[in-house]
This record gives C-alpha cells, structure tokens and sequence, in this order.
C-alpha cells in the first residue's frame, strides 16, 4: 500500500505578531522533522481562521490544518465572543466534511503576559502541540 502524500495547510493569525511567529516557527520545525509538507496562509486575526479554512477545503480529498493565533481577553466581552465562536466553527468544520482535520493552536489568554509564556520558543508551546497533535492523527490515517 502506498503511504498518502499530506500537505497540512497552517493557518496563522498574525494579529500578536510576536507570539504567533514563535507558534509558527515551533509548528514548522515539527512538521519539518517529519518529513510532512506544509504551506502557511496568513490572516489577519483569529475570527478568520475558520473562515480561510472552509474556502481551503476540497471535497472528497484530506484535508489537513493547523490553527494557530492568539486572544487575549480585554476589557469587554470580545474575548468570550471570538473564543467561544472560533472553538465553535472549528469543530463545526471538522464535524461537517468527514476528510478533514484540524489541530487547533489558539492560545485564549486572560493577559499577555501569560500568552508569552505559552507560546516561548523554549517550551513547548501552543504550536508544538498542534503540530504534534497533527502528526500522531496522521499516523492513524496511514
């Protein structure tokens, strides 16, 4: 049997620019060390993440994705609103197109202080996890 070829597509919202590229570059490296292909797509904040995905996905083929971003909580309920919604659409999409998967990398931080340390490059931080995550659901595709 031939092993599948997988592209895992990243999508990152680069609004806390700084905390999202240490995310990606700890995603990457895992995906690197796999031998698994990638491209990333960035937008402009957490809320459009399940938005690029849906019009990413191919019908009757894999498809594969990593979310990464960051929502730090504010002064109103933004944070409760974008959270709730994202965590939402993203199982909605996982539960409506039964070749797709995704690992979601979102750190939801009441301050940015704590969003830094989660997402430090040292750690294994948020995108290490969705990467990692991601790798093991392949192994149980192929």
């Amino acid at each position: 049997m031939k092993k599948p070829n997988f592209k895992i597509k990243i999508i990152v919202a680069d609004y806390y620019k700084e905390i999202t590229d240490s995310l990606t570059n700890s995603c990457i490296k895992v995906l690197e060390n796999n031998n698994i292909k990638y491209e990333i797509y960035y937008v402009p904040g957490v809320y459009e993440i399940p938005q690029i995905i849906k019009w990413n996905l191919k019908p009757n083929k894999n498809n594969l994705f990593i979310a990464l971003g960051c929502v730090i909580k504010g002064q109103t309920y933004h944070f409760e609103v974008i959270s709730d919604s994202v965590g939402k659409a993203l199982l909605d999409i996982v539960n409506q197109n039964k070749t797709t998967l995704i690992s979601n990398g979102i750190i939801n931080a009441y301050n940015k202080s704590q969003a830094l340390k989660r997402s430090k490059t040292e750690n294994k931080n948020k995108g290490y996890e969705a990467a990692n995550a991601m790798v093991k659901m392949i192994k149980c595709l192929i």
